[in-house]
């Protein structure tokens, strides 16, 4: 009976030695999240792949620090934004181009001057649902003008 126990008892602590709990993946994914974006810097989303194979989507917003705006506002913003970017990744997005072309003329003594003007206007609309975008990290950007937030999901196998 103390054999068995014995057994079982060192069985599970080599068990418990090997596993890895959610905060060290989560630590591992934000300190490699930031060094991406510390070596170019960027808005948006990318893939990422752990070691073991599981993906990650991060969704990187960047917004300008303001003062008077207070911490909850800004991070209410950037999950917004997250999402946003997660959105149009996951659903597509539609554009729409306008080109307008103003033709003015100038008239002096004696000759008539003719400006052309072309103006363009991009549109982009998304819709769609990204559930599940979670806070990763938040810091200031290199030059401390920005405040950067990394939200982050996994992304499951098909």
């Amino acid at each position: 009976m103390k054999k068995v126990f014995l057994v079982i008892t060192t069985l599970l602590s080599f068990l418990g030695a090997n596993s890895q709990d959610f905060g060290g993946s989560k630590v591992g994914i934000s300190n490699f999240a930031r060094r991406m974006y510390n070596a170019q810097a960027f808005n948006g989303i990318k893939l990422l792949q752990t070691e073991d194979g599981q993906d990650y989507m991060i969704s990187v917003v960047e917004l300008k620090k303001d003062p008077a705006k207070p911490e909850n506002i800004m991070s209410r913003i950037a999950s917004v934004k997250a999402k946003a970017y997660a959105s149009q990744y996951i659903n597509g997005s539609n554009v729409s181009s306008e080109v307008v072309i103003v033709t003015t003329e100038e008239k002096t003594k004696d000759s008539v001057i003719t400006k052309t003007e072309m103006q363009e206007s991009l549109k982009e609309s998304s819709t769609g649902f990204a559930d599940g975008m979670e806070l990763l990290t938040n810091f200031d950007s290199n030059d401390g003008k920005q405040a950067v937030y990394i939200y982050y999901r996994e992304v499951k196998k098909k």
